[in-house]
C-alpha cells in the first residue's frame, strides 16, 4: 500500500473539456533538496518553489523527459536548479560565487526551463521573474515559452528554517472551455486559491483533496497519478565515465600521485573513492 503521506501529484481532465488540472505536494522532496544543498529559511523557500515549479513543468509539458529549471539571480549572480527526471526523482543544486549571500529574485532574475529531447537535443525556453516569484515566472513561461494559458502556484512553508511543507497546482484552460465555467474558475482561484497556505493546508493532506476543491461542482476524471521523490542520479560508473572524458595526459597525472581520488556530488553530497587501478583503467580503456 502506497505511503498516503509520500509526495505525490494528480491530473484531471474535466468532462465538458474546459480545464486540465495538476495537484501535486512535494514536502519530502524539496526538504531533501534544500537539507542536501545546506540552505535554509528564504532561500529553502526559493529552491522548494523551484523544484516544484520544475516538477510541474515536466509533469504538464514532457512526463517521459528530463527537465531542468534553473532559476538564474539578479545581475546573473548564482542560480537555483532543479532536476526533474520521468522516473519521479528530483533532485537541486545551488550555485552561488564566493561572498554571495542567497541567489536572489530581485529585478533581473530570469527562470529558465530545458527539456533534454530523446536524441539529446535540449529545447530551452527564458522568462523573467516578476516582482521576485516563482509562480509568476511559471505563468509568464506556459504562455510565453508553450502558448497555454493557465493559473500556477508553488507555495512552501518554512519552520525552524526548514522546509515545512510545498506544494502547489496547475490549472490550464483547454480549447473547449467557454464562458460561463471560465467564470466561476476564474472567481474561485481568485478568491480561494491564491493563498499559500490554503494550498499547502489542502496538499498536506492528500493532493486530490486540492483537486477536489479546485475543481468542486465540475465533473472531472482523474487521469494520471504519479509518485514524487528526492533521487540522484550520481554513480561512482557516472564518476568514472566523467573522468574518461578528460585528457590523456590529466589521467595519468592522477594516476601518478598514486593516491586515492576522493569526489563528492554537488547534488546529494555522496563521496566516491578511486583508486589509481581504477584510473589507469581508463587509460587501457581509451
Amino acid at each position: 500500500m502506497a505511503d498516503p503521506s509520500a509526495d505525490r501529484a494528480t491530473t484531471a481532465v474535466t468532462h465538458d473539456g474546459a480545464f486540465r488540472v495538476i495537484a501535486l505536494r512535494t514536502t519530502a522532496t524539496a526538504a531533501e533538496c534544500a537539507r542536501t544543498q545546506e540552505v535554509e529559511a528564504e532561500e529553502a523557500r526559493n529552491l522548494a518553489d523551484v523544484v516544484t515549479g520544475t516538477i510541474l513543468v515536466r509533469l504538464t509539458m514532457a512526463p517521459t523527459l528530463r527537465v531542468q529549471g534553473i532559476l538564474q539571480g539578479a545581475g546573473q549572480r548564482g542560480a537555483l536548479v532543479g532536476d526533474s527526471h520521468p522516473d519521479g526523482t528530483t533532485r537541486a543544486l545551488v550555485q552561488k560565487p564566493s561572498g554571495l549571500e542567497r541567489v536572489s529574485l530581485a529585478e533581473g532574475a530570469l527562470m529558465q526551463m530545458m527539456r533534454t529531447m530523446p536524441n539529446g537535443a535540449v529545447q530551452t525556453g527564458v522568462v523573467e521573474v516578476p516582482s521576485g516569484s516563482v509562480s509568476a515566472a511559471l505563468m509568464t513561461y506556459f504562455q510565453a515559452s508553450e502558448q497555454i494559458t493557465s493559473v500556477a502556484m508553488v507555495a512552501s512553508r518554512i519552520e525552524e528554517g526548514r522546509v515545512a511543507a510545498a506544494g502547489g497546482y496547475l490549472v490550464q484552460l483547454l480549447p473547449e472551455v467557454s464562458r460561463a465555467p471560465l467564470a466561476v474558475m476564474t472567481e474561485r482561484l481568485t478568491a480561494d486559491f491564491s493563498d499559500p497556505g490554503a494550498i499547502l493546508a489542502a496538499t498536506e493532506t492528500d493532493p486530490a483533496e486540492l483537486m477536489g476543491e479546485i475543481l468542486y461542482g465540475m465533473r472531472h476524471a482523474q487521469t494520471q497519478e504519479a509518485d514524487l521523490s528526492f533521487g540522484c542520479r550520481c554513480s561512482s560508473v557516472r564518476v568514472l565515465s566523467s573522468l574518461a572524458t578528460l585528457p590523456r595526459s590529466e589521467i595519468r597525472d592522477l594516476t601518478s600521485r598514486d593516491e586515492h581520488l576522493h569526489i563528492t556530488c554537488d547534488y546529494c553530497g555522496q563521496s566516491y573513492e578511486l583508486s589509481p587501478k581504477a584510473l589507469a583503467g581508463l587509460l587501457s580503456q581509451s
